[in-house]
């Protein structure tokens, strides 16, 4: 006679691992919506600390599109409450927000990063135009904190983290743009400071596990831009070669010594991913691959990066260098998906420059999120 006790006890397991799996989500489902919950409250915190003429300079509208999507990583005149017009308590108020939304290890680059502008100002103190002060970041909020839909952004010099928050979860936090000048500061051989190491040697781990026909297709061009391709254009455009996004004089200058070959050689294409797809790599350079994305995804809270790593498909990512393979030689890459974009460049003052942002194709500023939003709350 047959029995169904085997069959019944598989259903059974399959069953309690089912729940389990859902207890699971739920658990994310909860973590995620913490981290919204605490970027709402010390946003909200923020806010009610500021005097009115303060809370002015500080509030746009969340519809402000233009506004939202004008982002910058370099100096010029930045809308938003300033670090130096805050009080010590505001100021406080303003980094629980920051270190809110970031992984511990990314909120102690964003505040090196910040500090370096002190170091800078006596790298450049026999420039004119030098103006640094690690006070020059500028905070601004878009929308009401604890609304439906709200949003804000931390710029400065290489520092721009933009985040949107809509039915109580964080629906984007791209752009995410962090450097360093100088990217690197030494005691003899013994670094300093580096914030942005890991950024470069992920990649270069990658570079150098590549056998020389997968080199040839991931090195793109041998000369590297002069910064990252598309700057800080609002949006991913469909098509963008270098200095297409107004490069500012100096990189202009730099762009004069590409041919146009070259240019073309590291255009970005939505359609078209240059380099070397990761469907072409071995198990071992996948595993790098994963690394050198995760850099950047943890640049989030764990909740967060979990959620967004989980939207990349990494076999359908486009490694591609350009430059010269030697540490302190001018060099550039870029990590390409239907989804995730990520462009590093290490060009100016001595290949001692770094320029790092990550972005997402479909959900920068949150938009596409926003509208759909949007339009599931009026149906």
């Amino acid at each position: 006679m047959v029995t169904c006790e085997p069959l019944k006890g598989g259903l059974r397991w399959v069953r309690t691992h089912l729940c389990w799996a859902a207890a699971a989500r739920r658990a994310e489902d909860v973590r995620v919506s913490e981290v919204a919950r605490r970027m709402t409250e010390t946003a909200l915190a923020f806010v009610d600390g500021l005097e009115d003429e303060q809370r002015a300079k500080a509030s746009f509208e969340l519809a402000d599109t233009q506004e939202r999507t004008d982002w910058a990583y370099f100096p010029r005149p930045h809308k938003g409450l300033p670090l130096l017009e805050m009080t010590p308590q505001q100021q406080k108020a303003a980094h629980a927000l920051v270190a809110g939304a970031l992984s511990l290890p990314a909120y102690a680059k964003v505040c090196s990063i910040m500090a370096l502008e002190s170091v800078l100002n006596l790298l450049e103190e026999r420039r004119a135009d030098a103006v640094r002060d690690p006070g020059r970041y500028f905070l601004s909020v878009f929308g009401s904190p604890g609304a439906e839909a709200w949003g804000w952004r931390l710029e400065g010099h290489h520092v721009c983290l933009n985040y949107t928050v809509a039915g109580g979860e964080a629906v984007s936090a791209t752009p995410l743009f962090l450097g360093a000048n100088p990217a690197e500061v030494k005691h003899g051989d013994t670094p300093v400071l580096r914030p942005c190491g890991e950024e470069e040697d992920a990649a270069r781990a990658l570079l150098a596990l590549l056998d020389p026909a997968q080199r040839v297709e991931a090195v793109i061009c041998e000369l590297a831009p002069p910064d990252i391709v598309m700057m800080n254009a609002a949006l991913v455009p469909e098509s963008c070669g270098p200095g297409s996004a107004a490069f500012l004089p100096r990189q202009q200058q730099r762009l004069a010594e590409m041919n146009a070959s070259q240019q073309e050689a590291v255009r970005f294409q939505r359609a078209r991913p240059r380099g070397l797809p990761a469907a072409s790599m071995n198990a071992a350079q996948r595993s790098i691959l994963s690394e050198l994305i995760n850099v950047y995804v943890r640049r989030l809270p764990e909740p967060l990066a979990t959620i967004e790593r989980g939207r990349i498909d990494a076999h359908a990512v486009h490694f591609a260098w350009a430059g010269e393979t030697e540490r302190r030689r001018g060099h550039y890459y870029r990590l390409q998906s239907p989804t995730f974009l990520v462009e590093y460049d290490n060009t100016q003052d001595g290949a001692n420059h770094v320029h790092a942002v990550w972005r997402d194709m479909l959900r920068d500023f949150g938009l596409d999120a926003l509208r759909a939003h949007v339009a599931a709350s009026h149906e």
